[in-house]
């Protein structure tokens, strides 16, 4: 049995206090600063909201981060969070306190020790200043409390205590600045509650943008406020959909093409673009990236399907020049990959990371790739799983892959010649595995390393090698038969509507 640290002293002396409620309250003005924030941890935890009331306009930072104790809301607790930054906004704060000037809702952790110093000291007269701060580098807004919080709109109404933050900064306006640094807008059937959020929010704090399950129709509504992200960092389009009731001729798909590209703004900040299963973006890649006014870090384009125009564009775009991540991941590519080798090589300096998974290349699509992924000197991530490569272009990739020294993390397919039908032979490639990682370490010592095959249907297991040895994933005594690539191929073409 494991045997748990007493507690300190500190902590006890901290529980007994607040069970005490009047106690506590009153004792408030003389807490020393550091017992602070592991007081109130403890109140927050324990829905103490009198306590808490207290606390708020006496915390001795100019930061509350609450991150990390609101991951699970509860509503009566904000309210009184809120409660005790009115008290502050109000100048009815602890005279010797007071210093408030930030509430960060999007923090990771809460810390119970601060060692540095209190910003500052607590005089009365710099306290009764309340002079406005500017903490959200993204907007020109000075206001005296700035709150900072991640907006997520789902497929319901929000939740009671982002409803209840909105209308309380709504109604504070003239001294609350409300900054959404992550906006999330999961469906189109809430689209106008997504509108009124929008309305009221600085649309140039917002640096991370997730939209999922939109229609393109009502991307048109959305534009206008798209185009005030300036300060935008990353984008990610989700299932982008267009309207059942638009028909299948090509006339109408592109001008459904056409309706979604006119509403993407230039973006003047972009690092990071996301597209995943949109396949309305089909052939208007390269109008999707011409609306790039610097380079990207970070390109995904995963579960689409990339005709060979927007193939052919991707070596010519100027804003993939410096490209650090790669993700082509189950998109179906055209059969001349000789574009995307020039890309690699384009970005052979800067290429940090390169994902291929399930895309189906074989092996004359992956002798056009060698050459330019052996220049790709800065790679620390690789993966090429679920692809059909036969065991003499395996063994070439290998001897590629061998002098990329700063290789992390590499993932291959099984070879062609261990399947047999709709079975891996794993005493085959128990054989084999040694002698591949062979390669690899004829040249450096590889620190994660491995060959897998598709998951089984039946068991959901999948078979690998590496470097330490063989097993099926989950469960290491078990050993079982594999997914064709075949059946796993089929599938996959089905889920676009295409006829394998």
């Amino acid at each position: 049995m494991e045997h748990q640290a007493p507690p300190t002293l500190q902590r006890l002396a901290v529980v007994s206090l607040l069970k005490k409620e009047a106690l506590a309250i009153s004792a408030v003005a003389g807490l020393p600063v550091s017992l602070f924030p592991a007081t109130f941890e403890v109140a927050f935890r324990n829905n103490q909201t009198n306590i808490l009331r207290a606390m708020v306009p006496a915390w001795p930072f100019t930061c509350l981060p609450l991150g990390a104790l609101m991951k699970t809301p509860h509503l009566e607790t904000l309210k009184a969070l809120l409660d005790g930054l009115d008290m502050l906004i109000t100048e009815e704060a602890c005279p010797s306190r007071g210093k408030i000037r930030v509430l960060d809702l999007t923090n990771r952790y809460f810390c119970t020790k601060w060692t540095g110093p209190c910003d500052g000291d607590f005089s009365h007269q710099s306290t009764r200043q309340k002079k406005p701060v500017e903490t959200c580098p993204y907007s020109g807004v000075k206001k005296y409390l700035n709150v900072i919080t991640d907006l997520r709109i789902m497929e319901s109404e929000c939740d009671e205590c982002t409803t209840y933050l909105w209308q309380w900064a709504q109604q504070r306006k003239n001294s609350v600045h409300l900054c959404c640094r992550k906006l999330e807008i999961l469906t189109s059937a809430y689209f106008p509650i997504a509108i009124d959020f929008l309305k009221s929010v600085d649309l140039h704090c917002v640096r991370e943008l997730n939209m999922r399950y939109i229609l393109i129709k009502d991307m048109a509504s959305f534009g206008p406020y798209l185009r005030q992200m300036r300060n935008l960092h990353t984008l990610s389009l989700l299932y982008i959909e267009k309207d059942s009731s638009i028909g299948e001729s090509e006339q109408l798909e592109e001008e459904c093409k056409n309706k979604l590209v006119s509403q993407l703004p230039k973006f003047h900040c972009l690092q990071h673009l996301y597209i995943h299963y949109s396949n309305a973006l089909v052939g208007s890649l390269a109008d999707c990236l011409r609306c790039l006014k610097k380079p990207l870090e970070s390109l995904s384009i995963t579960l689409c399907y990339l005709i060979q125009r927007d193939l052919d564009y991707l070596p010519r775009c100027l804003n993939l020049s410096v490209l650090k991540h790669l993700d082509l991941s189950n998109t179906m590519l055209d059969r001349c990959v000789k574009p995307l080798g020039d890309l690699l090589e384009g970005v052979k300096d800067t290429l940090q990371a390169l994902y291929l998974v399930g895309c189906g290349l074989k092996d004359s699509q992956f002798s056009a790739l060698m050459p330019a992924l052996s220049q790709c000197s800065q790679l620390l991530k690789m993966d090429f799983y679920m692809n059909e490569l036969s065991l003499p272009v395996l063994k070439q990739l290998l001897h590629h892959a061998a002098k990329l020294n700063k290789l992390s993390e590499e993932r291959y397919p099984v070879p062609l010649e261990c399947y047999d039908g709709c079975r891996v032979l794993i005493h085959i490639f128990d054989e084999l595995g040694p002698e591949l990682l062979d390669i690899l370490r004829s040249e450096r010592q590889p620190k994660a390393a491995s060959f897998e095959a598709a998951v089984c249907p039946t068991c959901y297991l999948r078979y690998v090698y590496d470097l330490k040895g063989s097993r099926c994933w989950g469960k290491p005594e078990a050993r079982c038969s594999v997914m064709p690539r075949e059946y796993w191929y089929e599938l996959w073409m089905k889920s676009f509507g295409i006829a394998p």
